[in-house]
C-alpha cells in the first residue's frame, strides 16, 4: 500500500530524475513512512535545475518517488500558479494510497477542497497558521482574513481526517481538535539520535556569556529583531556578553543593520545557513540557547539544545512551554522581559547547572528510538483503519 505525503517544502529535481534538497527533508526523513508503507510518493513544488550545488542532499531512493508541483514562491505566484497547480493536485488524487498532508498547507487546503467525501485522508499537524498570519505575515490588510480563513481550514481538516497527529502535545490539539472518530497521535518531527544526547548535564562554573540562536530569517517568526533589542542591554550591562546567530534569509541583512545601530556589531556574530550536522559544533561551545519565536508548533532547535545540555529561553507561545519551565518562557515582542530573564539566568550558576540536568533528561523523551515508535504505531494504525474502510466501501458497491 502506498503513502502519499504532502509537502510544502520546496525542492529541485535533475535531468536525471533525482531530486535534492538544500537543507531539510533528505531521503532518510522520508524513510520514516517507508517502514510502514510500501512506496512514499512525495507530492511537493519542484524546480527543474541543471546541476547541484556540492551541499545538496539526495531526497529521493528506494521506495520514495516524487510527484511535482508547479514551482512558485509567495501568494502572488501561487494565483497565477493556481490553474496548473489545481491540474496537478486533481493527478494526485487518483493515485492509489493514503493520502498524508503536512499541515498547515496551501496545497493541502486547495486539495481537501477538490477530494470527493468518500476519500480518506490523514494529517500530521506540525505548526499554527492562526498565530503565523497573527504575526503579520500576508501584509495589514490580508492578514486577518488569512489568520481567520486558515484557523477555520484546519480545524475543519482534523474534524474530517481519517487521523490526525500533532507535534505538541497539548497546545495544537486545543486549537484544532481532532474528529471524534479520528485516530489520533503526537510526536515531533525531529530526528535525534541518542548519540546526539551528552552523557553528563553541564556544571557551570561561571556565569553564562555566550549565548546563541538557531532559526531562519526568511521570516520575523523566531523574532530576531526582538533578540537583538534585549541582547543590547545585556551588553550595556556586561560587555563580555556574545551572540552566535545560525540562520539565513531575507531579513539577515536588516537584522545586520539593527546590530549596527544598537552597536552590539562587535558582540554578535552573524553565521548564515550552515549543515544540519554542524549546528551541534555551535551549541557545544555555547552557554545559553535562546529562541523568542512569535509562533511555533515545537520547536526542534530547542530539543536539540536541550541534548547538548544548554540551559535554554523562550516564550510562552506554541508547543515551548511543553519544553520549558515557565519562569524561562517570556510574552512574545516583550525585549525587556526577555532581557529580565536571561540577565538573571545567566548570572545564577545553581540555576544553569540546575537547567542543564532537567533539559539533558527532557531531550531523551525525544530521541528517535521512543519517537519511532509512536510514529510507526500511527502509521500502521492508519493503514490498518484505511483498508478496512476500503474493504467497507467495496462490499456497498
Amino acid at each position: 500500500m502506498n503513502v502519499i505525503v504532502n509537502c510544502e517544502f520546496r525542492f529541485y529535481q535533475t535531468p536525471d530524475g533525482n531530486v535534492w534538497t538544500p537543507s531539510s527533508f533528505k531521503y532518510d526523513f522520508w524513510l520514516r513512512y517507508a517502514a510502514v508503507f510500501e512506496q512514499v510518493i512525495v507530492v511537493a513544488r519542484i524546480k527543474e535545475v541543471s546541476e547541484v550545488s556540492p551541499d545538496w542532499l539526495q531526497a529521493n531512493g528506494k521506495q520514495v518517488t516524487f510527484h511535482a508541483l508547479p514551482h512558485y514562491i509567495g501568494l502572488k505566484a501561487l494565483i497565477f500558479a493556481l490553474p496548473r497547480l489545481i491540474k496537478s493536485l486533481l493527478a494526485v488524487l487518483k493515485l492509489d494510497g493514503l493520502l498524508l498532508f503536512r499541515v498547515p498547507s496551501q496545497t493541502a487546503t486547495i486539495a481537501t477542497c477538490l477530494l470527493k467525501k468518500n476519500k480518506s485522508y490523514a494529517v500530521e499537524v506540525i505548526g499554527d497558521p492562526y498565530d503565523v498570519f497573527s504575526t503579520g505575515v500576508g501584509g495589514k490588510l490580508a492578514a486577518p482574513l488569512l489568520k481567520t480563513f486558515s484557523k477555520r481550514t484546519l480545524q475543519k481538516q482534523c474534524q474530517r481526517a481519517l487521523g490526525a497527529s500533532y507535534v505538541t502535545q497539548y497546545y495544537l490539539q486545543q486549537r484544532y481538535p481532532p474528529g471524534k472518530n479520528t485516530l489520533t497521535s503526537f510526536y515531533s518531527s525531529i530526528m535525534l539520535d541518542e548519540s546526539q544526547i551528552v552523557d553528563t548535564p553541564r556544571s557551570y562554573q561561571q556565569v553564562a556569556r555566550k549565548l546563541v540562536f538557531v532559526g531562519s530569517l526568511e521570516q520575523m517568526y523566531k523574532a530576531p529583531d526582538i533578540l537583538l533589542q534585549a541582547f543590547s542591554s545585556l551588553v550595556k550591562a556586561d560587555s563580555t556578553f556574545q551572540l552566535t546567530m545560525i540562520g539565513a534569509g531575507q531579513h539577515l541583512s536588516e537584522l545586520k543593520a539593527q546590530a549596527q545601530q544598537l552597536n552590539i556589531q562587535n558582540n554578535v556574530e552573524f553565521v548564515g545557513e550552515i549543515k544540519s550536522n554542524e549546528v551541534i559544533n555551535f551549541l557545544s561551545q555555547a552557554d545559553l540557547f535562546v529562541l523568542p519565536s512569535r509562533t511555533e508548533g515545537l520547536p526542534r532547535a530547542i530539543i536539540e539544545a536541550m541534548a547538548q545540555g544548554l540551559p535554554c529561553v523562550g516564550t510562552s507561545v506554541g508547543g515551548i512551554p511543553e519544553l520549558i519551565p515557565d519562569e524561562l518562557c517570556v510574552p512574545a515582542d516583550d525585549a525587556m522581559a526577555l532581557f529580565t530573564v536571561l540577565n538573571k539566568l545567566c548570572n545564577n550558576l545553581d540555576q544553569l547547572t540546575e537547567q542543564s540536568v532537567r533539559n539533558v533528561e527532557k531531550s531523551r523523551q525525544y530521541a528517535n528510538q521512543f519517537l519511532s515508535a509512536k510514529r510507526q504505531q500511527f502509521y500502521q494504525d492508519l493503514k490498518t483503519q484505511y483498508q478496512a474502510n476500503l474493504k467497507k466501501q467495496q462490499g456497498s458497491n
